[in-house]
């Protein structure tokens, strides 16, 4: 059975997931020109930053991973450390891109985006088959439900109002951009 919180945070990784989809296409897309494909990379850099990040990844470590280590979810070296590296591994990457971007290196930031994308389409399999199934065991439906709400709070908080809303209006712009259903 799932929980409140674990289910919104496997709701968020489709998200996460069609957008790296998206990304595929448009990295591989030959249509397009170069100062479009920026224009497109900085968008989904932004999707990235804040909402895989900010929000996503903030509701991990802020709310969820500190209440599995109370509940003897192992830290260092257990399941949640090598998720919280695993996040410092793609801010490093989303760096990266943000750089190549920057210098206008579209090469370079292909590169990036492709390391970045395998660590998270990997990352995103281990929270929802190891770690999120871990939470539902030892997680109450009140503790859940406690996180969830903790969760709401965070995005009214850290991304603002109507950003959510913003983002997914960026999805559907990209998925028509680029042909992904």
């Amino acid at each position: 059975m799932m929980g409140k919180a674990t289910q919104d945070l496997r709701k968020e990784h489709d998200s996460i997931l069609h957008v790296l989809e998206i990304l595929d296409e448009m990295m591989s897309a030959e249509n397009k020109e170069d100062t479009e494909m920026l224009q497109y990379y900085r968008e989904i850099v932004y999707f990235l930053k804040t909402f895989a990040d900010k929000c996503h990844h903030g509701k991990d470590e802020n709310h969820l991973f500190p209440e599995l280590t109370v509940n003897v979810i192992i830290n260092e070296g257990g399941p949640v450390g090598v998720m919280l590296h695993e996040h410092g591994v793609g801010r490093d990457y989303i760096a990266l891109m943000d750089k190549a971007l920057e210098s206008g290196d579209l090469e370079e930031f292909k590169a990036a985006a492709k390391s970045y994308s395998n660590l998270l389409r990997n990352h995103i399999e281990k929270e929802n088959g190891v770690l999120f199934v871990m939470a539902d065991r030892v997680l109450s439906d009140e503790k859940q439900d406690e996180l969830f709400e903790h969760f709401e709070e965070r995005e009214e908080k850290v991304i603002g109002h109507g950003v959510h809303e913003e983002l997914h209006a960026m999805i559907d712009k990209w998925s028509k951009a680029f042909v992904v259903h």
